[in-house]
C-alpha cells in the first residue's frame, strides 16, 4: 500500500490532525467575542460529531453550524463566560483562605466548580447533538453530568491537563502555550465526542 495514497492509514491521520488545528483556531478566534461563543461551541462539537460518524466537511459544517446557531446558542455562550468569571471572583476573594490551606475553603471551591463546570461539560455537546430550548439543555446537561460522572470528569481532566503541564514543566510553557492554540480546544473535544455519542444513544428518543 502507497502511504501516501488518499485513504493510507498516513493520510487519514494527517488529515485529522490538519482537521482539528483549523477546529481550533477557528473555535478560538470566534470564542474571543463573548457573544459568539456559544454558537462557536456548538459548532465545534457539531462538527466532532460528523467527523465520528463520517459525515460531511469540516468547514461546511463548522459554518453553516455556526451561522445557525449564532442566536440559539447566544443565551448558552453568555451564561458560560457569567459562570466562569464568577468563579474566578470567587477565587480570588478565597486566595488568602485557599493560601492557607482552609479545609473549609478548598471544599467550598471544590462544590461550587462541580456546580458550574459538570454542566458546563454536556451543555454544548447537548446543544449540537438535540433541539432544545436552553432551559431544556441546561437541566438535561445537570443531569447527565451527573449520572454519567466519568465523561464529566474525564473530559475535566483533559482540559485541566494543559494547566497542570505547565505548572509541572515550566521550561516547557511556551511550547505547551503553542500546542494549546493549535490543539487545546479540539483535541479534548474529539476525544470527547465520541464518549457523548455513546451517551447520547441511550437517549434517542431526545431526538
Amino acid at each position: 500500500m502507497n502511504l501516501f495514497s488518499y485513504n493510507s492509514p498516513v493520510m487519514r491521520f494527517l488529515e485529522r490532525v490538519f482537521d482539528l488545528v483549523v477546529l481550533n483556531l477557528l473555535t478560538l478566534v470566534l470564542c474571543i467575542p463573548i457573544v459568539t461563543a456559544g454558537a462557536a461551541m456548538t459548532a465545534l462539537f457539531k462538527t466532532l460529531f460528523d467527523i465520528r460518524q463520517q459525515k460531511g466537511r469540516t468547514l461546511i459544517t463548522f459554518w453553516q453550524t455556526f451561522r445557525a446557531e449564532f442566536r440559539p446558542a447566544l443565551p448558552l455562550g453568555l451564561l458560560a463566560f457569567v459562570a466562569i468569571a464568577a468563579y474566578g471572583g470567587y477565587l480570588y476573594l478565597l486566595y488568602a483562605q485557599l493560601a492557607e490551606e482552609a479545609a473549609w475553603a478548598w471544599i467550598t471551591v471544590a462544590a461550587i466548580g462541580a456546580l458550574f463546570f459538570f454542566p458546563m461539560t454536556f451543555v454544548f455537546p447537548l446543544f449540537a447533538k438535540f433541539q432544545n430550548t436552553i432551559k431544556k439543555t441546561i437541566v438535561n446537561a445537570f443531569y447527565m453530568s451527573i449520572r454519567h460522572l466519568p465523561v464529566t470528569l474525564l473530559m475535566l481532566a483533559m482540559q485541566a491537563v494543559w494547566v497542570f503541564a505547565i505548572f509541572l514543566f515550566p521550561y516547557q510553557a511556551a511550547f505547551l502555550v503553542l500546542a494549546w492554540f493549535f490543539f487545546g480546544i479540539s483535541l479534548p473535544a474529539y476525544l470527547g465526542s465520541g464518549l457523548f455519542l455513546k451517551v447520547f444513544a441511550h437517549y434517542a428518543e431526545m431526538e
